[in-house]
């Protein structure tokens, strides 16, 4: 199966959540990250990040990921989330992703 990379360098925040059936609050843990790659092959894509802490890989599947394209006081974003919510990415865009990730996000966004 081959894969098309896109080198990036754009920062996001990963947000990761632990939920725990003993306590009533889910803890969210908010990361600072820099994208700087994007890996894709058909049934979907990996983000690889750097957190202040750790290297980051987060795989999204067609099907099973929300993308949306929002906008902040910062700039345009997009929003990719697991489909169960227990993680997602927030991240720069630009033309060059936007295109890259076009299929998943028209995809998303005809459904």
């Amino acid at each position: 199966m081959s894969w098309e990379i896109l080198e990036t360098n754009l920062k996001g925040v990963a947000v990761d959540v632990y939920s725990d059936e003993w306590i009533e609050e889910d803890i969210v843990n908010k990361t600072p990250v820099i994208v700087y790659k994007i890996a894709k092959r058909k049934g979907g894509f990996t983000l690889y990040m750097k957190a202040p802490s750790e290297d980051l890989e987060w795989y999204f599947s067609r099907g099973l990921t929300e993308i949306k394209l929002g906008q902040s006081r910062n700039g345009r974003f997009l929003h990719i989330e697991h489909e169960d919510g227990i993680y997602w990415v927030d991240m720069q865009v630009n033309k060059e992703v936007y295109e890259f990730l076009k299929e998943f996000i028209e995809e998303q966004n005809q459904t």
